[in-house]
This record gives structure tokens, C-alpha cells and sequence, in this order.
């Protein structure tokens, strides 16, 4: 039991007088033991330990602190002016100098000591003389730099926020120097289409990339989204389901502008660029329903221009092509080249009034879809396509072929561009999870690198414009920041002359085979027309059989295809005969055209027909044989007549 002591004193009477204390007992308090309640346990739930991955961001600058013993350094010289004289002399007195120098001049070890160092000095005079110490040397010779143990490595690897994997599908880098990287994160269109889907995307800062920066909110899923190259503040994106909205990531997450329902695509946007207007607001995006849309971020009410993707006279939206990624030159403000799923790349001019001259030129890059699609950021007339299985480099000068075809054996690709850097640098992603590096002026038939980035397929691929970082996303949502090495992002003095050379080259011989390939077709066509000339077949009552002879004209077919005419047709009239008296056996009547001509009075008539004979299969494959053999033929001697 614990006792309490309380005082009360009225306040006027503690002025007046002392305090006087004493015990009072109130309200006394004691301790009981309460027991818990079993039936309340049950409603209780117990705390479960929780464990979430947190990405840790490696310092790259670190402090070490170390004692060392402390080491004492004192500096001792001597200087000299004047010295070694004996001691009986004088050094400041000119006359006992004077004395005493004639008297060791007269002195034989003096000159033998003199020429024996002569010769040693006279030596060592000439070695200084053969190299200049103060020179450089070997100034042009090319910088050997050591090569990179790990020439591609990841420094970041970005996990999409979002519980439900999506895929990355879009990226862009900021203006700012690269920064920020916007990633767009969707799904197709026809997965889990009444399911519930997360529609945010994300900016990432490279140098904090611990989260996202900025959440980019949408009403539906992007599919591609843009950085405005004048201000790093506005991006543009296209939806999966065709809408295309502005974003201002200074005002709020969501779009300051957007595109209202039934103006913009009917398919997802599958690429959006923005293009190099006076004003900086303006932009184009391609989708696949076969149209590429011009808007004005301050008027998003409606297209301000558009091309239907159909080459025909009379375009229309049933047999447009469906586009699947674009690429733009701001150098060349009015071209622009659209990919599309059917493997056609097309070069398109904005400023022709018609959508046939729109359309300047098409190219069959691919048998698939056209994956990827990328200027030579120094070159502009060149540019690469992705898609099957072959990454190929064409020029806009020829359109049969690429002039250079670089395969991967049983890897689809899905993303490719060009290094900023190094003009020779190709990378390439893949279904396997892997990114494929290629140096065209090392080697050709294989890629130069391959690196394992993920498990999963790359479906976007995007590089720096300094040249160092590059960024690939994958379809299981995660986002790799790989850095690029000094030997794979430096260029050397050589490399531009020596790749424009590589592609002049390759130019040359693609337009002298498409000539002589043009030029063969018609000497073949000739050829075809007055060699295959009209044959005789004589049809004799006797026997009823086919015998073609060789006419005498001197444009007649070889003796070798008449020879295998005539098995070809002796077989048929063998053929014939067996069938007839198989007929006649059985009591069947043969048909009209089965019986010799006759006249009126009995007499077998010898009939003279002139028909044209067809070449068979073989003839045709063995000419085609004999003009490609001559046409490589004439390509090497052009060769080693250039060489010379």
C-alpha cells in the first residue's frame, strides 16, 4: 500500500505566516496484477518481417585516412668560388696563380691526365649530339591505349516502380547532355486487356538514379515518348491507344495538353520525333494504322499535316502500310524515313503536294518488321536498318540493295543505332537478352563484342550524343545504363576517312552490279526471243509421232536443248503409242486429234507446223548460272584494274 502526503494551505495565510506541514492520507493507490484475456488473443494478429529490395548507389568518391611514419629531409650543398690551391698559395694573388699553373703545365702526368680525359669527354660529346634530349619524337604515331577488361559495363540497373511488369518500350534523353533519360513503360494492346494496368512512366536521373525524378501520369499506357530538344522541361508522348498528350514536368505530373478522343491515330503510336520548326513546338508521330501525324504543342485540337503511307496513285487508309518506327535529320528539315511492319523502309518529303511525290522512294530492307531505324549522325546519307535477322547500311543513292549486310546467325534483332563517337560503332539488341557491338572496319562476318544484359528480350535501344553512356530496356520492365569505354567511344584521326572510303567503295561496286545486272536482263531477253526460234514437227501417218528438226537459221537454239527436246518428246510420243493400243485392246475409239491426217482419197498428208518452243526449267537456271558467273567476272578484273 503506497501513502500519499498532500499539503493545503490557503495561498493568503502562506504570506502571513509560516508553513506548517503535516501527514494526510488521500485517495490512497494500489498496485494490482491484471492477467491477460484469452479470448481477446485471437484478435490479435502478429507482425510478419517484411523484406524489400532497396537499390544502393556506389560512391565514386571515397576517403581513407592512414598514418604514416613521418621522414626528416635536410638539404645540404656546397658552394664553391674559388678552391683547390695548396695552401702556400695564394688564390687571390694573379702572380702565385700564374706561378704555380706553368708549374703543373710542365709536368708529364698533366698531359697524360688531359688526353686521357679529352678522349672520354669527346665521347660522351658526340652521344649528346646523335639525340636532341629536348625533342619530341614519334609525334603522328597513334595513341596505344590498354584495353578494357570490361569495355561494356552496367552502372545502373533501373527496376520499374510498378508491381505489374511491364515493358520498355520508348526511351529519350534529355537535352542537358544526357542527364535524364525518360522511359516510357507499356504492354501491347491486346494483353490483359480488361485487367487493371499501371500508366505511369518515369524520368530518371543518371546521376541519381536511386528513384525516379519525375512521374510522367497518363490516362492510358505510353508507348514513346521525346524530349523536346529546346527545352528539357516539355516532353511529348503517344499512347498505346493513339493519343498523343504534352508534358510540362514544371507545372505538374500529368499532360498540359493532350489530343481529344477520335482526332489522333487509331493504333498505338509506335514513334514520335520532334522537328526542327522555327517556333520548337512542333512534332510528327507515325502508328499502325498507316498514318504520320504533324502537331503544334499550342494547338493539340487537330493535326496541323499528315501522309497516308501508301504509294499508290489513289492512296488509301485498307492498303497503307503500318509504320513501326521513325527517324529525322534536323540537317534535312523536310526528310524523313518511316519504317514500317512489312519490311519496307520509305524516304518521304513533307514539303510535296501530292502523297505519291511525298513518298520519293522505297527500300525492301527486311522480310519482318523494320525493328530499327538510324542516320549516320556524321554521314546523313547513310543510315542502318534492324529487323530479322541482318542489321543492313544503306545510301539513299541506291535502292535495290544495301551495301552492307551484317548477320546474326538465329538472333532476331529488335533495336539498333549508330555510335555519336565513333563513326565505325554499330549496336544492335537482341531476343536473347544480349547487345551486339559491331566495328565495321574491324570485321564484318561476326560482331566485335557481345555482352548479356539481360534474360529477357531488348526492346529499345538508345545512345548518348556524348558517346559514353547508352541506355537499353528490356521487355521485363528493368532499364540498363551501360557505360562505354575509352577504346570503344574516342575516336582516332583515320577512322572517318577510312569508313568514307569503306562506304564509297561498297557504293561503287552496288552500282556497277545493279548496271550490269540491268544490262543483262536485256541481252538475256534478246537473247531469250531469237534463240528459242519456231521448230518443225512433221507428223508422219504411219507412226503418228512428234520429230522436231534444227532449222538451218543461224539464231537457232543449241544442239544440246534440241537433243533433250527431242528424249523430252520421243518419251511422250512412246507415251502416246501404249496409251493408243492399250485403247484399241480394250475397244475404245481414240479421239479425232489421235488419228494421222488424211485426204479424201486415203493418202497419209504430211503436215509442216511452226510453233515456238518454250525454254524448260533447267535452260532457264543455267543461263541464269552463266550470266551471274559473268557478271563476277567482269566485277573482279574491274576490281584489279581499280587496284592498280
Amino acid at each position: 500500500m503506497d501513502l500519499t502526503c498532500v499539503v493545503r494551505r490557503d495561498i493568503k495565510l502562506l504570506s502571513k505566516r509560516k508553513c506548517n506541514f503535516s501527514d494526510a492520507v488521500f485517495h490512497s493507490s494500489q498496485s494490482v496484477d491484471i492477467f491477460p484475456d484469452r479470448e481477446l488473443t485471437a484478435s490479435f494478429t502478429i507482425a510478419k518481417n517484411k523484406e524489400i529490395g532497396v537499390q544502393c548507389q556506389a560512391c565514386d568518391i571515397s576517403a581513407l585516412h592512414i598514418n604514416t611514419e613521418c621522414a626528416s629531409t635536410e638539404n645540404r650543398g656546397v658552394y664553391h668560388k674559388e678552391g683547390g690551391w695548396p695552401r702556400d698559395v695564394n688564390p687571390h694573388e694573379s702572380d702565385q696563380t700564374a706561378r704555380y699553373r706553368k708549374k703543373i703545365e710542365k709536368d708529364e702526368a698533366y698531359s697524360h691526365a688531359v688526353l686521357n680525359l679529352g678522349q672520354q669527354m669527346e665521347h660522351y660529346i658526340k652521344q649528346n649530339n646523335v639525340f636532341n634530349i629536348y625533342e619530341d619524337y614519334f609525334t603522328d604515331a597513334p595513341d596505344v591505349q590498354t584495353p578494357d577488361p570490361n569495355p561494356l559495363r552496367t552502372i545502373h540497373m533501373l527496376k520499374d516502380p510498378s508491381p505489374i511488369k511491364r515493358a520498355v518500350t520508348g526511351l529519350s534523353w534529355s537535352p542537358d547532355g544526357g542527364t535524364k533519360l525518360a522511359a516510357a513503360y507499356s504492354d501491347p494492346f491486346w494483353k490483359n486487356l480488361f485487367d487493371y494496368k499501371e500508366n505511369d512512366s518515369y524520368i530518371w536521373n543518371i546521376e541519381r538514379a536511386v528513384q525516379p525524378e519525375v512521374v510522367l501520369r497518363s490516362m492510358s499506357q505510353l508507348r514513346s515518348v521525346s524530349f523536346n530538344p529546346r527545352d528539357q522541361h516539355i516532353l511529348a508522348g503517344g499512347t498505346i491507344f493513339g493519343a498523343v498528350g504534352i508534358w510540362d514536368v514544371r507545372k505538374s505530373q500529368g499532360p498540359v495538353e493532350c489530343v481529344p478522343i477520335g482526332v489522333g491515330h487509331s493504333e498505338s503510336v509506335t514513334s514520335l520525333i520532334w522537328s526542327n520548326s522555327k517556333a520548337g513546338g512542333e512534332f510528327f508521330s507515325a502508328s499502325g494504322d498507316g498514318q504520320v501525324l504533324w502537331w503544334d504543342m499550342r494547338k493539340l485540337n487537330a493535326p496541323i499535316d499528315a501522309i497516308l503511307l501508301d504509294p499508290s496513285s489513289n492512296p488509301r487508309s485498307e492498303s497503307a502500310l503500318s509504320a513501326s518506327c521513325l527517324e529525322y535529320d534536323p540537317s534535312m528539315p523536310n526528310k524523313f524515313l518511316v519504317g514500317t511492319r512489312q519490311g519496307i523502309v520509305m524516304n518521304c518529303n513533307r514539303r510535296a503536294r501530292t502523297t505519291a511525290e511525298r513518298i520519293m522512294c522505297q527500300y525492301e530492307a527486311h522480310l519482318g518488321p523494320v525493328h530499327g531505324l538510324h542516320r549516320h549522325p556524321q554521314l546523313p546519307k547513310i543510315f542502318l536498318t534492324v529487323g530479322d535477322w541482318t542489321t543492313n547500311v544503306w545510301t539513299e543513292d541506291i535502292r535495290d540493295s544495301p551495301i552492307l549486310t551484317l548477320k546474326n546467325q538465329n538472333v532476331q534483332l529488335l533495336a539498333g543505332a549508330w555510335s555519336y563517337t565513333r563513326p565505325s560503332v554499330i549496336f544492335t539488341a537482341a531476343t536473347d537478352g544480349a547487345l551486339y557491338l559491331w566495328d565495321i572496319l574491324a570485321q564484318r562476318l561476326n560482331p566485335t563484342l557481345c555482352t548479356q544484359v539481360s534474360d529477357s528480350p531488348l526492346l529499345s535501344l538508345s545512345t548518348q550524343e556524348q558517346g559514353k553512356i547508352m541506355a537499353v530496356g528490356s521487355k521485363d520492365g528493368r532499364l540498363s545504363v551501360i557505360q562505354i569505354s575509352e577504346n570503344l567511344s574516342s575516336v582516332t584521326k583515320n577512322d572517318k576517312a577510312a569508313l568514307t572510303s569503306l562506304l564509297e567503295r561498297e557504293t561503287r561496286r552496288e552500282k556497277t552490279l545493279e548496271q550490269r545486272t540491268k544490262d543483262g536482263k536485256g541481252k538475256q531477253g534478246s537473247k531469250t526471243a531469237s534463240g528459242f526460234h519456231m521448230a518443225v514437227t512433221s507428223v508422219t501417218q504411219s507412226t503418228g509421232s512428234l520429230v522436231v528438226q534444227q532449222p538451218p537459221s543461224p539464231t537457232s537454239p543449241s544442239k544440246k536443248m534440241f537433243e533433250s527436246l527431242k528424249e523430252t518428246l520421243q518419251a511422250l510420243n512412246n507415251k502416246e503409242n501404249t496409251s493408243d493400243n492399250e485403247a484399241v485392246q480394250n475397244g475404245i475409239e481414240p479421239s479425232a486429234d489421235m488419228m494421222p491426217a488424211v485426204d479424201n482419197q486415203g493418202s497419209q498428208i504430211n503436215l509442216s507446223i511452226s510453233q515456238p518452243v518454250e525454254p524448260t526449267v533447267d535452260q532457264t537456271l543455267q543461263s541464269a548460272e552463266d550470266a551471274f558467273f559473268e557478271t563476277m567476272n567482269q566485277d573482279i578484273l574491274s576490281r584489279g584494274i581499280d587496284d592498280k
